[in-house]
């Protein structure tokens, strides 16, 4: 498996993995915040994401087939990144994008790396895994909450 950078090229396929993962959300989504994340995930608007300069997204290539991907964003600071998006086939393609991910942005000397879940979904257990800390709870629904995640990028590469 190869991990490169996203292209345009790849905006069909990114949408049709994202459009997968909605097709039956938890119901303690709202339906609205739903709908928007599958407008969101339209091939359109994913490729539109390519035309932003802070985009940092790697994808996870075997045998031409796309198996992964991991979308975030530099922010204007050139300290922080926040990643928005995981997609894996299994949790080891996940483990692979994110290390990718974090080591990308050493490279790039960023020094925080924020990232959010929910607590039923398996991204969650991923961050904890990878050492990111919950440093905040966001109330979205009535029984829904956001947990927000950040990574202190430290440390040799």
């Amino acid at each position: 498996m190869n991990i490169i950078t996203a292209t345009k090229n790849y905006s069909e396929e990114i949408s049709t993995l994202m459009l997968a993962d909605l097709a039956n959300p938890d119901p303690r989504f709202p339906s609205k915040m739903i709908e928007q994340f599958r407008e969101h995930a339209q091939k359109e608007n994913i490729s539109k994401e390519f035309d932003n300069l802070h985009l940092m997204a790697f994808l996870a290539i075997d045998i031409n087939k796309l198996k992964g991907f991991i979308v975030g964003y530099e922010e204007k600071s050139n300290t922080v990144a926040v990643i928005h998006y995981i997609h894996g086939e299994t949790m080891i393609i996940k483990k692979i994008l994110l290390k990718h991910f974090i080591s990308e942005c050493k490279r790039r000397k960023i020094a925080h790396i924020r990232a959010d879940s929910f607590e039923f979904m398996a991204n969650d257990a991923l961050f904890k895994e990878e050492k990111f800390i919950l440093v905040k709870k966001e109330k979205i629904a009535k029984n829904l909450e956001l947990l927000w995640y950040e990574l202190l990028n430290r440390g040799p590469l």
